[in-house]
């Protein structure tokens, strides 16, 4: 009833609003009509909004907008032939045909289905043939959860329920509500259930939905009742040569005068585009002798093995990795499930463990696992976009393997005890349980060298794992032992014979709750300790007698005991440590990062709640009484690249030199965060004569955020600032009440990219213009909550207020680069006092600008304000604002225009694609190519209507009313 209230009024609204414009308008009727058409769901959900906010029987309807159905990595490999050409047509004419639904595409591993089909969905989004395009990948052994979370995700679902069943009620009432919808289902073996993950198909969805599937098998297609079955063929001849010499940059002269040895070796590969590409990417460049080896080799392996031409390709290619490194990584990859995204530092953590090095540091051993990732890549052993092994290629490594004397097994979904027959004889296990709680039995299985169990506990069924009952006597040869539970953490309970396992060398324990972990100190060859999200009382203190532990990771864990022991500053041989949203008390990892800076070898560390990317060196913490590191001669904010504090204390009024001379030295410091640090007056003290060690060289991040009592980034002699800010690339500060005087008018800002200044108590003017004219790098510029702000930059014979400068202002010459050329995003928003943005003189330098949104300044006249005469009349003709592509202008009740009227320059009109203006009465809009003879009170809604590439248009309806 509500709901039918709401719709009359809003047509009630609507009808006496279009009577009014026609009346008003006249002539003009045509026009509004358009102006009704572009705002007519923009003013139905401010209705809405207005009647739900006033009923309590109603709730919000609002979200997110959904994720993309499908991404789009493949497209820039997806090349036309006869045979895909044909399955693509056949497909679109088979998605534009009302009567079929199930569709299926069969043909052998490795043709290229999952790369047409993503094709096909990309082009059905752009065509806009459905309203919600979904792709997901079943594999051999579904795992609905996951399968399931992926819909949701794509669909900005939060899925609440326990269940598989409840969850997939959950996603059919959300899906049911999209009126069509095509959802890919890629890589099915078998007969699937779709309604186990949440589609049904009814009478009516049939009409409106298309389900695609993939499949290597055409009976799968008839058993999935696929009403046409579309077969994707191989490559002919031709196109198989074609593709081959584009990725081995070969012509056919260069095949000719190698005996036409390049062109046999394609036409082994029988027309299997993932066999082209990887044979053919291998053999770039290879001389004569190479081809004949190579050839050889494909035709004598085909000789003794009765195994399918993606395999051989594989394996040619897998013998030509130029490292056994290479070979044991790339073999490591299969040991995950199809389709898994395989973290990179799983992979190095694994290899540390099997002995896969060649140098004893981390990062050197780091550094070289991610160029075989990249050769691997290269060679199209993985997929680009991810570390990920198509489903061909994983088959072929793990056939590789088990022909060798590193066998691997992949168990997925099956107890232990129905395969721990065959165990003996394998190098490597991995289990992998995603919708059965897992079994476990006593393994008997001397070779074994790496054993990898992982546990999806989605629901309650999971309350504990209980190990104690086993031995560990028959696998102590394992070098990799890691226990992994996702979505939860549960106890677990060892047996003593855990102690036994001292060959291990990389020992992963997440997800679990052990109490007392002290078995831990008898595994002395252990390099690599993984406690990721674990619960226990502490760290053994015996912990230093672990001689080779090279790794530490603690993030996510929860450590019962409050008070640090020292344990981690007696692992002499410690290069990393990871203690990121590690929660025992602040007190406790202040303690340790006092205790490890004796760690000579520590490399790389992480602690505090927020991980900073591409950053090894990030100290995060709070409440840090900074004076005790004066009796320290090494610690690890020497060191550090990246520090975050709040609350620091202990005597320092500055941070140069104060603090830098406290710790002595910050020479790797590039981003500093200060939150809450009351005793900090200034940044930089330039009043201290003191040595270039006691500056911070490299530091291009400054975040600043209630600082209560810092009035100076700068304090000192003028000319002594000017090299202080010289380096910085992102500058934030926010709600720091005292700091009026910012930028001193004798500091340089060249490498300044990023500004944000929120809720700052500035003086009336922000830069003077030599500052200003030192930003040549600036992209973004965002001021907010600066009530005592006027001028941005300094105008021509203005007082310059907090800059504090006597210098005359001259305008540069115009055909200079000289001010913010690549300024792309201005972001204003409630500046109670703010007059301009930028004087009129300088606007021709900000030809990159695409983004100007300006809020809630109710003193601003013009965008661009007055300026030297002269200047604007020479001018006149030139576009301004080329690349402006986003106007927003709202809540400004003296805005008059964007520039003065004795500015006779022309305003974009072919770049502009979203305009917004609303609560601006004084405002005339003909600003935008403005033609001779216009009447401005009569032809402003006609001027906007020119701008045809407008893509989104609203304007305050009460103005134009």
């Amino acid at each position: 009833m509500m709901a039918d209230v709401i719709a009359s009024i809003i047509v009630i609204v609507v009808t006496v609003a279009t009577a009014a414009a026609a009346i008003y308008f006249q002539g003009w009727f045509i026009m509004w009509g358009q102006y009704i058409f572009h705002n007519e769901m923009v003013e139905k959900i401010k209705a809405m909004g207005r009647f739900i906010a006033k009923s309590k029987d109603i709730q919000p309807f609002s979200h997110l907008d959904s994720l993309p159905g499908i991404q789009y990595e493949l497209s820039e490999d997806f090349v036309y032939f006869r045979s895909t050409k044909r399955a693509y047509d056949e497909l679109f004419e088979t998605l534009e045909d009302d009567s079929i639904h199930m569709i299926g595409l069969y043909g052998e591993g490795g043709c290229g289905k999952t790369t047409l089909v993503t094709e096909v969905g990309k082009k059905a989004e752009d065509l806009e043939m459905f309203d919600k395009v979904i792709s997901i990948t079943v594999s051999r052994t579904p795992n609905i959860r996951d399968i399931q979370g992926k819909i949701a995700d794509m669909l900005k679902l939060k899925l609440g329920e326990e269940s598989e069943e409840g969850r997939a009620q959950r996603l059919w009432m959300c899906l049911k509500q999209k009126k069509r919808i095509l959802i890919i289902v890629d890589s099915l073996w078998r007969d699937f259930k779709l309604k186990d993950i949440g589609i049904l198909l009814d009478d009516d969805i049939k009409k409106t939905w298309k389900i695609l599937i993939t499949t290597r098998h055409e009976r799968v297609c008839t058993l999935m009742n696929c009403q046409k079955k579309i077969h994707l063929e191989l490559l002919s001849e031709d196109e198989s040569w074609n593709l081959f010499q584009k990725l081995a940059r070969i012509d056919d002269e260069r095949s000719k005068v190698l005996h036409n040895v390049p062109r046999k070796i394609c036409n082994e590969c029988m027309g299997l585009p993932i066999a082209i590409k990887i044979v053919g990417s291998l053999f770039k460049e290879r001389n004569e002798i190479e081809w004949q080896q190579a050839f050889q080799k494909l035709r004598d392996s085909k000789a003794y093995d009765d195994e399918d031409n993606a395999t051989f390709c594989v394996k040619l290619s897998y013998d030509y990795l130029p490292t056994k490194k290479a070979q044991q990584i790339f073999l490591l990859c299969a040991l995950f499930p199809e389709e898994y995204h395989i973290p990179t530092e799983d992979l190095v953590r694994y290899a540390l463990g099997l002995g896969v090095r060649e140098i004893l540091s981390l990062k050197s051993m780091k550094s070289s696992i991610s160029a075989v990732i990249t050769e691997l890549l290269d060679s199209c052993l993985l997929t680009r976009g991810s570390v990920k092994m198509h489903n061909m290629v994983r088959d072929a490594a793990l056939w590789i393997a088990n022909r060798s004397d590193c066998k691997i097994l992949v168990n997925v979904d099956k107890p232990l005890s129905t395969v721990a027959v065959i165990i003996p004889d394998y190098f490597a296990v991995s289990s992998w349980w995603y919708n059965e709680n897992p079994s476990f039995c006593q393994l008997h299985a001397p070779n074994l060298k790496l054993l990898l169990i992982n546990i999806s506990a989605h629901d309650r069924s999971l309350n504990s794992l209980d190990l104690s009952h086993l031995t560990f006597e028959g696998i102590q040869g394992l070098q990799v032992f890691s226990i992994t539970i996702n979505y939860k953490i549960v106890p677990i309970s060892f047996p003593p014979s855990i102690q036994l396992l001292t060959n291990v060398r990389t020992l992963r324990l997440n997800g679990l709750t052990f109490g007392d972990i002290s078995f831990i100190t008898s595994l002395t060859r252990l390099e690599v300790l993984d406690l990721r999200r674990c619960e226990f009382n502490e760290l053994p203190i015996e912990i230093g007698k672990l001689r080779n532990l090279k790794l530490l990771d603690l993030s996510e864990c929860l450590i019962f005991e409050n008070t640090y022991n020292g344990a981690i500053g007696k692992c002499s041989q410690l290069e990393e440590l990871y203690a990121s949203k590690c929660y025992p008390s602040y007190e406790y990892v202040n303690e340790i990062i006092l205790d490890i800076g004796i760690l000579l070898n520590l490399q790389r560390f992480v602690f505090g709640d927020q991980i900073i990317p591409e950053s090894t060196r990030v100290v995060q913490v709070n409440d840090l009484n900074i004076s005790k590191l004066r009796t320290s001669k090494r610690n690890i904010l020497q060191i550090a690249e990246t520090i975050s504090l709040s609350g620091l204390h202990g005597g320092c009024k500055s941070i140069v030199p104060d603090m830098v001379g406290i710790v002595g030295g910050m020479n790797n410091l590039s981003t500093l965060h200060l939150t809450h640090c009351e005793e900090i007056e200034c940044i930089f003290d330039a009043t201290y004569d003191f040595k270039e060690d006691d500056l911070i060289p490299r530091l291009v991040v400054l975040r600043l955020k209630n600082m209560f009592n810092l009035t100076e980034l700068c304090h000192g002699p003028p000319l002594q600032v000017l090299h202080y800010f010289e380096k910085l690339e992102l500058l934030y500060i926010d709600r720091c009440q005292q700091l009026h005087v910012i930028f001193p008018s004798e500091c340089k800002l060249q490498n300044l990219k990023i500004l944000r200044l929120t809720y700052c108590m500035t003086d009336e003017i922000l830069f003077s213009e030599s500052v200003a004219q030192s930003m040549h790098q600036l992209e973004e510029l965002t001021i907010a909550g600066c009530n005592e702000l006027k001028h941005i930059i300094a105008l021509s014979g203005s007082d310059h207020g907090g800059c504090n400068t006597s210098e005359e202002i001259i305008p540069t010459p115009m055909d200079s680069p000289f001010l913010m050329s690549k300024l792309r995003d201005i972001l204003i928003f409630n500046c109670k006092s703010l007059e301009s943005i930028f004087p009129i003189c300088y606007v021709e330098g900000l030809a990159q600008l695409q983004n100007m949104s300006i809020e809630k300044a109710p003193k601003l006249e013009y965008v661009f304000g007055e300026c030297d005469h002269e200047y604007v009349s020479s001018h006149q003709n030139h576009v301004m604002l080329p690349h402006l592509e986003d106007l927003n202008l709202v809540d400004l009740d003296n805005l008059i225009g964007i520039c003065p009227e004795s500015c006779q320059a022309k305003w974009p009109s072919q770049s502009l694609r979203i305009l917004h203006i609303q609560g601006c009465p004084k405002l005339a809009i003909p600003w935008f190519n403005l033609k001779d003879g216009y009447d401005q009170s009569e032809h402003h809604l006609n001027e906007i209507w020119s701008l045809q590439c407008l893509q989104s248009f609203t304007l305050d309806i009460i103005w134009l009313l």
